[in-house]
Order: structure tokens, then C-alpha cells, then sequence
């Protein structure tokens, strides 16, 4: 407990880059991804917080299933935010792995990797992310349906799964439209992130869970940037600006569903008291 007298409110969040990176790269320490504006929020309401972020580049949804009980059976979050999917809606023709690989952070700098890092799989994936765009631009989107299909059956399976762990609420956040730079490389993936969140709409719809909810990031993003290159600059990930504004948004939410929790809620603020 705190001095409060209120448990922290435990908050798990995993994605890909763009739940954590901001753009551009290299900036102050004082740009905050939405993570850490969640726990400021929070913080400054008076509700202690406990918020993790897991977030590696390049992350597919499979991720979320096969790991969901490594991520959140021991931590026992009061919430579980997923913004997966992104990376589905990248590539029409190539396979994911085959950029995990190109543009990998975890390079050793051994004589060997680094020659083959700059002389064989850049140059080779460079031509191959051309070759990709001009296919995107002439072959139907429909192509690339049942990777973004898989990637929502995989969301989907995940928030079954953590649900069963004393009940958290589940938050699935819409994956952002990309920018100008975006659409040069990958074409079709408006067309692809919009079939996502179609699909995540359509699934908690049918759910008809009060606890498992989806955040309408590009309805809040469009609202207040009606430029979206001023929200994604480098055509996928939020500027420091987007990413405060997406976790004020998504603390407004959580604080709301707190107020509804006996074991979170502040004095006063209509939580609603076991019964017995």
C-alpha cells in the first residue's frame, strides 16, 4: 500500500517500436512515450501507478500468444494494453522476419557480422524494400488480407488468455495511419491497418465485455493533427507531442475504469464496494 492507502494501479503495455520510440529519434530525455505520460497522469491524480512497457522493433502479434504468461501471470496487472498488429500491415510480398533480420539492433561488432551487415543483407533488403513498393502499387491489397487477419486472431487469442488472470482490464489500441514516408514504402498499408482496426472494432463489438475495450487511436490523433506527418513524422512513429497526447487520452480512460474498482479507486469516487 501507499500513502495513500490505495494500491498501485498495475499497468502492462506491449507492442512493437511504435509503442515506445518517438520520432524523431536521439531527442531529450523529457520526450516521454505514452507509457511514462500514462504514469505521470496518474501520479499527478493522486492514484499510485505501476506501468511496464515491453516493446521490441519489428514484434509480431504471435508474440503476444506465446508470451502472454511470461508478461502478465506474475506481474498481475490491473490492465493490459496491446498496440500490436503494425508490423502485419507493413509488407504485401516479403515475410516480416526477413526485416527483423535486415534492421535488427542486436548486431555484434565482430569483422564478420559487420561485413555482412553492410555489404550482403542492407544492400540486398534495401533492393528488395523497392521491389516491394512497386509491387504494393500494382497488386490488390487483398493480397496481403490473411496476415492481418492472423495478426487480429492472434490479438484476440491474447486477450482470452489474459483475461483468465484476475479479470484485467483489457485495452486494444487502434494501430496508427502512417505518414507520407509510410505510404512511399508500404502502398497498401492504409488499406491494411484499416482492415486491422476494422477487425479489432468488429471483435470487441462481438465480445460485448465492458472490460475489454478498444482506444480509437487515429480518431484522437486526426482530431488533433489534421496533418499526420505532424503526429508520425517519420511516417510510423508518434512525436513526442502525439505520444503525450495519446497517454493523456489513455489515462482518462483507465481512470474511469478505476473508479469502478473497490480496490483502486480513490475515496469519494463512486467506487463500487464488494457486496457480503
Amino acid at each position: 500500500m501507499t500513502e495513500t492507502g490505495l494500491l498501485p494501479t498495475r499497468i502492462f503495455i506491449r507492442g512493437a517500436s511504435t509503442a515506445g520510440w518517438t520520432s524523431p529519434m536521439s531527442g531529450p530525455r523529457s520526450h516521454l512515450g505514452f507509457a511514462r505520460v500514462i504514469e505521470r497522469e496518474l501520479l499527478a491524480s493522486g492514484q499510485p501507478a505501476d506501468v511496464r512497457l515491453v516493446t521490441v522493433g519489428g514484434m509480431p502479434t504471435s508474440k503476444v500468444v506465446r508470451e502472454w504468461e511470461r508478461d502478465v501471470v506474475g506481474f498481475s496487472p490491473d490492465v493490459v494494453i496491446y498496440m500490436v498488429g503494425h508490423y502485419e500491415t507493413l509488407h504485401l510480398v516479403w515475410p516480416n522476419w526477413l526485416e527483423r533480420h535486415a534492421n535488427a539492433f542486436t548486431w555484434l561488432p565482430r569483422p564478420a557480422a559487420t561485413f555482412y551487415r553492410k555489404k550482403v543483407v542492407r544492400p540486398l533488403w534495401r533492393t528488395l524494400v523497392k521491389l516491394q513498393t512497386a509491387l504494393d502499387r500494382r497488386l490488390p491489397a487483398s493480397l496481403g488480407r490473411r496476415r492481418v487477419v492472423n495478426a487480429a486472431a492472434d490479438i484476440a487469442r491474447a486477450t482470452d488468455r489474459v483475461r483468465e488472470i484476475q479479470s484485467p482490464l483489457v485495452i486494444l489500441m487502434e494501430t496508427p495511419q502512417p505518414g507520407t514516408y509510410g505510404v512511399q514504402l508500404f502502398p497498401g498499408m492504409p488499406a491494411r491497418v484499416d482492415l486491422l482496426n476494422g477487425l479489432l472494432a468488429d471483435g470487441v463489438a462481438a465480445r460485448g465485455d465492458a472490460e475489454v475495450q478498444l482506444f480509437p487511436t487515429n480518431a484522437i490523433v486526426s482530431a488533433a493533427y489534421p496533418v499526420r506527418d505532424d503526429a508520425v513524422p517519420d511516417g510510423f512513429h508518434f512525436s513526442p507531442e502525439a505520444h503525450d497526447l495519446v497517454g493523456r487520452a489513455l489515462a482518462a480512460q483507465i481512470q474511469e475504469w478505476t473508479r469502478t474498482q473497490s480496490h483502486l479507486a480513490q475515496p469519494g469516487a463512486g467506487a463500487v464496494t464488494p457486496s457480503g
